[in-house]
């Protein structure tokens, strides 16, 4: 799994909103991620706490471990 693609998901979430999967995946595609790697993100992020994400509604917000995380340096 591409930390850049973990970032740009990430990025798409750095408003503190709720976004649908569908948005997120929509957006993704822009970054030239396929859908069900834009699912698998989305789990990862979840299982580590980066996001929270409502299974009923099917929506994904950004928490303060995620936004910490887009903060951190990058040296690559």
């Amino acid at each position: 799994m591409s930390i850049r693609a973990m970032d740009k998901i990430l990025e798409l979430m750095q408003d503190s909103e709720w976004h649908s999967t569908n948005e997120i995946e929509k957006k993704a595609e822009f970054y030239f991620l396929p859908k069900e790697k834009s699912k698998e993100i989305i789990r990862f992020l979840e299982a580590y706490e980066f996001i929270i994400y409502d299974k009923e509604k099917k929506k994904a917000k950004i928490n303060p471990l995620g936004l910490t995380f887009l903060e951190l340096p990058v040296d690559l």
